[in-house]
């Protein structure tokens, strides 16, 4: 019975996000932005590659694909997530709030760990269609030249996890308020803030210092980038999304919502 309950929601948030021109300008954004950023690498590379072919270059040029082109490209794809996923998560309960039919959702005998799941899942499909707008390149290049496909991977899942704690978090500030507006000007200060926290590890005490590089979000994607996958990164991103995953269901319980 919860699973229909949530086919039903997925089902509507579905086509609702798609029923808006914002959803296909996000895709498009996202693929070309992606597209142009590997394009550019890729071919930065290739310059560097041939380079190397001088003795003048040759020792001065240490030449490894994971490192010339996917890990700035992976970082370069967080840096468009950090601008797209508000976009995306913005509208997720603001829009009904200010619409009204908040009420009538929770008036529905569903759970509201179902409609947050619900809401959360849609935003991830949304997500792995943009992602897979990406493959081609990836496919070109394979087919241009042979590289190991694993450390590949491990950077496809960094960016799933990255991409699906900003997605919780912005779905928790889209349930703060009623403007769409608010809710991502919200939700990417907050993520520029988790972003950037580390910036600043030099200038405080060593103690400090690991504290703010611990809460750094970036901090925990550069192994995932170079092709390494470390539990404690794995584990930062699933407590990231499971505390605002939480804090969300509290908002959804508070009177704000029940009237």
């Amino acid at each position: 019975m919860d699973f229909q309950k949530f086919l039903a929601l997925y089902k509507k948030e579905w086509k609702t996000f798609f029923s808006l021109p914002i959803a296909y300008a996000i895709l498009i954004v996202f693929i070309v932005l992606s597209g142009y950023f590997f394009t550019s690498i890729a071919n930065y590379y290739a310059m560097v590659s041939m380079r190397s072919m001088n003795q003048y270059y040759r020792n001065m040029i240490d030449l490894n694909i994971i490192d010339g082109i996917f890990r700035p490209y992976f970082h370069n794809m967080v840096v468009i997530l950090l601008l797209v996923i508000p976009l995306i998560t913005m509208r997720v309960f603001a829009e009904e709030k200010k619409d009204g039919t908040a009420e009538l959702l929770f008036t529905y005998p569903v759970k509201d760990t179902i409609i947050v799941l619900a809401k959360y899942l849609v935003s991830m499909t949304i997500f792995g269609l943009m992602l897979t707008g990406t493959l081609s390149s990836m496919i070109i290049l394979r087919i241009i030249t042979v590289y190991d496909i694993m450390p590949v991977l491990a950077g496809f899942l960094g960016l799933i996890l990255i991409a699906g704690s900003f997605i919780m978090l912005g779905i928790f500030i889209s349930s703060l308020t009623e403007s769409q507006i608010v809710a991502a000007v919200i939700s990417f200060g907050v993520l520029l803030l988790f972003f950037v926290i580390s910036w600043g590890s030099q200038s405080v005490g060593p103690t400090f210092g690991k504290i703010l590089q611990e809460l750094s979000i970036i901090e925990h994607f550069d192994g995932f980038s170079k092709g390494l996958i470390d539990t404690s990164d794995v584990i930062y991103y699933i407590n990231f999304t499971v505390l605002f995953f939480f804090l969300t269901l509290r908002i959804l319980e508070s009177k704000q919502w029940r009237g």
